[in-house]
């Protein structure tokens, strides 16, 4: 096994240097700790953090220096059975970097009922003002309705034939505005998969602009890399749920990368659209054509 590490971590020093990139530069692309690229080259993965990371951390060095993840997984049999970190007790502080062993304490029954008292307060406020407005509507619109059963009211031919024309450009105007609407609308292609990667055709409404990308982690932690064109990094980092994650695609763009660590667990949005990346594996590649 040392033996493997150490090869593993030849091969991706001799891309580095082939590319003239110090360890700087992969940790700047990549997030990941100078200490544990350095621990990486030497062979020394007992020195990272576990097991699901030494994966993670050699797929993003992988893509940084030009080398295909997937392939130098497989070449040394390091695509094993993924285990997940037990992120129970994990904390994300502002560097972006999940730090486990940080246990809150568990508020108490008091505290906890203190912090939903101004809830319950202002849920019982809305129901009153909600009961009162639709008292008065409804009394206004009793005393409306006698008020015009006392009264007779003449339609004129007139009248009825502009409400009816009124009627018609306004369905027309509202038929022009959703056509207008589906116009602008970002159109992603049925994703093309070849083993654990996919490539997706994205075209966008407007080429030259930027395009807004919603990362999510449904009910467990996720990792997760997004890069573009020549490797530069947009995102890297592990995924919290209920923490979103917002990326914006530069206008120039035209290849997108995104990796996963955890795919079933990864909910991807383009442009408030959902991307079916076609993932059959926890461990995915999906790239995006994006057509300017």
């Amino acid at each position: 096994m040392e033996n493997q590490n150490g090869a593993i971590g030849e091969e991706l020093k001799a891309a580095r240097l082939e590319r003239n990139l110090s360890l700087d530069d992969i940790q700047q692309q990549t997030k990941i700790q100078k200490r544990y690229l350095a621990a990486i080259e030497a062979g020394n993965f007992d020195q990272l953090p576990g097991t699901f990371y030494e994966r993670a951390f050699v797929r993003q060095y992988a893509a940084v220096v030009g080398l295909d993840p997937a392939a130098l997984l497989e070449k040394y049999d390091l695509d094993t059975k993924e285990v997940e970190p037990d992120l129970s007790a994990a904390r994300v502080d502002a560097d972006n970097v999940t730090r486990t062993g940080m246990r809150l304490e568990e508020d108490t029954a008091a505290e906890k009922t203190r912090q939903l008292m101004p809830k319950v307060v202002i849920g019982v406020i809305v129901v009153v003002l909600v009961a009162a407005i639709w008292w008065a509507v409804a009394a206004y619109a009793g005393n409306s309705k006698q008020e015009a059963s006392s009264s007779s009211v003449a339609v004129s031919s007139a009248k009825v034939e502009s409400s009816a024309a009124s009627s018609k450009a306004a369905e027309k105007k509202a038929a022009s505005s959703t056509s207008k609407a589906d116009e602008k609308k970002l159109t992603i292609d049925k994703a093309q998969v070849t083993g654990r990667t996919s490539t997706i055709t994205v075209t966008p409404a407007d080429k030259t602009a930027t395009i807004p990308m919603t990362l999510k982690a449904k009910s467990a932690a996720a990792w997760t890399s997004v890069t573009y064109d020549n490797g530069v990094a947009l995102f890297s980092g592990t995924l919290q749920v209920n923490q979103p994650e917002e990326v914006t695609i530069p206008a120039n763009a035209t290849n997108v990368r995104i990796q996963f660590g955890n795919a079933a667990q990864t909910d991807v949005s383009i442009d408030g659209q959902t991307l079916q990346t076609g993932s059959t594996s926890s461990v995915w590649t999906s790239t995006l054509n994006v057509v300017r």
